[in-house]
């Protein structure tokens, strides 16, 4: 009996020790994100980017481009984006996250914003322990009432363990992107798609609010219909492999026969076993 009460308490302690751990990091990515947007205001959108921004981040300029180099190569322009996460989460073992919320665009501090929008970002961490992003992108919609995540500043310091992220290999996010290219004159095209969320899924489209949940995603869909083919482009996934995500272009034939090229960005999280779309962004490539 002894034993049996000494190993609960073990095991009790284990978890306990990892779900404050598995806080800690999800306190310092969005710690992260906050202090991103505060640069902003503080020295400038692009050189605030350039701060938090991996160095291979990617950005979508309008195609997905090596984000540090593009920022580099840019002048800074005038004007003030703003942004706060309402949603974020963090892998496992506390390496890769991300976060998603509104956005709006100012001429200048004290003027009107003259743009909506939402972004979706994923944050890696560096070898140094520092949060950066390694992937940005949203889209536009009408102004939105949402309230900003709660967050502790008071972060622990962290020590040893600042190790590289050694990512597993995003084949198998490639493999399900791919599982939509089945969709012979959209049959079965909002069937494939219910494989892969769940109520806490969103999609990111042009001229919408962030459409979420089951319901909500398969009546857009539904509105939406068109033979698509997704090629992918690029990836990565956690070294705990619960988090990942995908990126690429979108070749679609609507239903009045009319062609477009998007971009697409998928940011994945695995419940149990099985990896669902967490966040969807798609954007219209303008000719």
């Amino acid at each position: 009996m002894k034993v049996l009460i000494i190993f609960s308490f073990f095991l009790f302690a284990s978890v306990k020790l990892s779900a404050q751990k598995n806080n800690d990091d999800w306190n310092s990515m969005v710690a992260a994100e906050y202090s991103f947007a505060k640069s902003a205001t503080e020295i400038g959108t692009r050189d605030a980017f350039l701060k938090f921004i991996a160095d291979d981040g990617i950005l979508f300029r309008p195609t997905p481009v090596n984000g540090r180099k593009f920022l580099t190569d840019s002048p800074g322009r005038p004007g003030l984006l703003s942004w706060f996460p309402v949603c974020a989460k963090v892998s496992i073992n506390g390496r890769m996250g991300f976060t998603t919320g509104p956005a709006d665009f100012k001429k200048d501090k004290d003027s009107a914003a003259i743009w909506f929008g939402n972004f979706a970002t994923v944050w890696e961490r560096q070898s140094d322990g520092e949060w950066k992003f390694v992937i940005d992108y949203g889209n536009s919609c009408n102004e939105q009432n949402l309230s900003p995540l709660e967050y502790s500043n008071v972060l622990p310091e962290r020590k040893n363990e600042h190790k590289a992220n050694n990512q597993a290999s995003p084949d198998e996010l490639f493999m399900i992107d791919n599982e939509f290219n089945r969709n012979e004159k959209n049959s079965n095209y909002v069937m494939i798609y219910m494989q892969y969320i769940n109520e806490e899924s969103r999609l990111l489209r042009d001229g919408h609010y962030p459409v979420i949940g089951i319901e909500k995603i398969a009546g857009y869909l539904r509105e939406h219909k068109g033979i698509i083919k997704l090629i992918p482009l690029g990836g990565k996934i956690s070294s705990s492999k619960d988090i990942g995500f995908t990126y690429g272009r979108i070749e679609q034939v609507n239903s009045n026969n009319t062609e477009a090229r998007y971009n697409y960005f998928r940011i994945y999280k695995k419940d149990g076993t099985r990896w669902l779309i967490a966040v969807e962004v798609v954007g219209r490539i303008e000719n």
